[in-house]
């Protein structure tokens, strides 16, 4: 598949210059947290129904080469003093395809997608009824209060298996935080004001309340604004990513209970595209055509959440603007940065 047309410097591109190695700090944060990673999801797997036929003898497989090559990991890290998050969600990846456990949040997701689909009227609706001022705002704090929907977040998957993870009461706590970097008075004078954008791809995140409550109503805005909105979302599973599948699959229940947005769907100023990606981050040389047909079409960028917009892609410059806009969740990703947990980060890059 090609690159993302709407790269600044296609041949130099890295999907991330952050060295997790390099502070010993991170190295052992996250092959620590990548080392645990079957033991969290043995009892949802089963619990859950996927574990399908043989579960016992594909897990014990699964689990010995997992081991084996977080060792093989680990004795690289010592040998060259490198290591990037991708390496270690592609391993992970890998070997939970080859067990046949592509999808162990499929669940998960779900649920949560039907938990938020309950709560869609009553947001969009609280939307609708504010002045345009601060219909803006309100819309860019509802993204961030439904990104804290992230099961690849020690931090967050801890919230979740608490029940603490409400959009409401998240909405709440967020409206008071300071931000890492605030650039939405940019955005909202664009949108508002003076030049809108002519067509927008938004790369998503998460499932749940994101998808639901967070990115749904701002693209519907924003499509209702003037501008064309295509939702890119992953081709494969990936933790709690929503994808390309069941994003229609979701539209199309939500276009039932919301008329615009059945409206926007029917004229195609929303739809949707497939990104070609299989992991939380977001490799820009595996893109689609479809994908890249409308990113050439395209005049901003949206890199949603700490994977596409942060832990990957955050020094690459684009030839359109650009938006990366996220809630830090993660101690790594906070020291690295050089932040606070649960700082917003609104980052507008113009072309």
């Amino acid at each position: 598949m090609p690159l993302l047309c709407q790269l600044t410097d296609p041949d130099g591109y890295r999907i991330s210059d952050w060295n997790i190695a390099a502070d010993p700090r991170d190295r052992d944060y996250w092959i620590s947290l990548f080392d645990t990673f079957p033991n969290h999801i043995q009892t949802q797997i089963v619990r859950d129904g996927l574990d399908g036929d043989h579960f016992p003898a594909r897990w014990s497989a699964f689990q010995r080469e997992y081991e084996s090559g977080m060792r093989l990991i680990r004795d690289k890290v010592e040998r060259t003093g490198t290591l990037s998050t991708i390496e270690l969600v592609r391993y992970r990846q890998m070997l939970l395809k080859k067990f046949d456990f592509p999808d162990p949040y499929r669940a998960i997701k779900r649920r949560e997608n039907t938990a938020a689909a309950r709560l869609y009227p009553q947001v969009i609706q609280r939307i609708d009824e504010l002045p345009l001022e601060k219909r803006w705002p309100a819309l860019f704090l509802g993204l961030l209060a439904g990104n804290m929907f992230d099961l690849g977040a020690p931090k967050t998957i801890d919230l979740f298996k608490r029940g603490q993870t409400d959009f409401f009461a998240t909405l709440e706590r967020i409206a008071d935080q300071s931000w890492f970097i605030d650039h939405s008075a940019v955005l909202i004078d664009r949108l508002t004001n003076s030049s809108p954008w002519r067509q927008i791809l938004f790369f998503v995140d998460n499932a749940g309340s994101d998808i639901v409550l967070g990115v749904l109503p701002l693209a519907r805005e924003m499509a209702r604004a003037g501008a064309r909105v295509i939702l890119a979302a992953n081709a494969e599973p990936a933790l709690n990513d929503i994808t390309y599948p069941e994003l229609n699959c979701l539209l199309d229940k939500l276009r039932n209970q919301d008329p615009q947005l059945a409206d926007l769907l029917a004229t195609d100023r929303l739809a949707t595209v497939d990104t070609g990606n299989d992991t939380p981050l977001l490799d820009c040389t595996i893109i689609t055509d479809a994908c890249n047909t409308v990113a050439a079409a395209s005049d901003l960028i949206v890199l949603e959440g700490m994977g596409r917009a942060i832990e990957s892609n955050w020094h690459v410059p684009l030839k359109c603007d650009c938006w990366r806009i996220a809630l830090l969740k993660d101690e790594a990703v906070v020291r690295w940065l050089g932040a606070r947990l649960w700082q917003p980060v609104s980052r507008f890059d113009p072309a």
